[in-house]
């Protein structure tokens, strides 16, 4: 079976030379058809084994590409020990399990801090070394323009309401859903775009002595400059006190050099349109996951998301015109998941 422990060893065979590691142990990955192994080596060291679902149609070609563009720019990222195209193959540097979605549950309360604010300046960084860069990397080529950020409406309106709520909107629901999408597409596929990670939260940072590291970067586009702050501060799978919130996106306000008002509020309110997108786009994830893979692990994500999905489009009265609509057909179904328990 494809991605199996059998199967990764069959691969590890043919292009070890008959040599594999003494122990392999599968971790649990992404939404994606990628698998992950850790294994284990005679001499005591370790390596992540990331296993493409069909060898040899380079569809590991994104990642190579984006961590060799990282890593040139002095980035955070695991360093590529082998490559074996023809197995699907991708050999990595093992930098533990200790995802920052698992430090803030321990609860250190002066860690969280010190590593959100880690976190986000590595957004600055990015974004002040990105800049000076004349690399062909594959991801500029990529944008979120209004016809991706569509794509993904669409997608959740599929998976998520459709699909996992069972729910079939009205002709009238269905046009002022669509009009919503429309709008809040269409504004931010106007903003500038700078590189973006494009799933920058706390399933994809990794502390490692004591440093964060970047993670799960393959999906890198162009996209607004709010993108990935929103991604790691409107998160699924944490949440963060929303006075320490305004701290941070003050911090990367300043460190990307956002200092007017006028200027501040404008990047606020895309922040929260950004966020709106974004959270919508991750209920629809959590829909395909659900109902059509049969995975678990995202279920209790769903009202968290629903409630930023509910704080934004009450706060500005421009969406007002979309409320009810976005209350009935997201928020209230979405929220009727925190009545429900679940295991992974």
């Amino acid at each position: 079976m494809p991605g199996s422990k059998t199967d990764i060893e069959k691969r590890l065979l043919r292009v070890n030379q008959g040599i594999i590691p003494e122990k392999i142990i599968r971790l649990t990955g992404d939404a994606s058809t990628r698998s992950y192994f850790r294994a284990y080596y005679r001499d005591g060291q370790t390596r992540i084994l990331m296993l493409q679902a069909h060898p040899g149609q380079n569809e590991e070609a994104s990642f190579l590409d984006v961590q060799s563009f990282l890593q040139s720019l002095s980035l955070p990222v695991p360093r590529v020990y082998g490559h074996h195209p023809n197995e699907g193959l991708v050999v990595l540097e093992d930098m533990g399990d200790e995802l920052l979605e698992i430090v803030v549950q321990r609860g250190d309360e002066g860690l969280v801090r010190a590593l959100y604010f880690e976190a986000v300046d590595l957004l600055v960084r990015m974004r002040r070394a990105v800049n000076s860069s004349s690399s062909t990397c594959r991801a500029f080529d990529l944008a979120f323009d209004e016809a991706k950020l569509m794509q993904e409406m669409d997608f959740f309106l599929t998976h998520f309401i459709r699909g996992l709520a069972a729910i079939e909107p009205s002709p009238q629901a269905s046009e002022t859903l669509q009009e919503f999408f429309a709008t809040i597409c269409r504004r931010l596929a106007e903003e500038p775009r700078i590189f973006t990670h494009r799933d920058y939260h706390a399933r994809n940072l990794l502390l490692h002595r004591g440093r964060l590291v970047m993670i799960d970067f393959q999906d890198a586009r162009m996209g607004p400059a709010q993108y990935d702050l929103a991604s790691l501060l409107r998160d699924s799978y944490v949440s963060l006190p929303e006075n320490f919130i305004e701290e941070l996106i003050d911090f990367y306000a300043e460190g990307v050099g956002e200092r007017e008002s006028d200027s501040r509020q404008r990047f606020d309110y895309i922040f929260d349109v950004m966020s709106l997108q974004r959270n919508i786009k991750a209920l629809g994830t959590f829909g395909y996951q659900t109902h059509v893979s049969g995975s678990r692990r995202y279920l209790s994500s769903i009202p968290r998301t629903a409630g930023y999905v509910q704080r934004n489009i009450n706060r500005y009265p421009e969406l007002a015109r979309f409320r009810s609509v976005v209350e009935d057909l997201i928020v209230e179904p979405a929220l009727a998941f925190a009545a429900l328990h679940f295991t992974a």
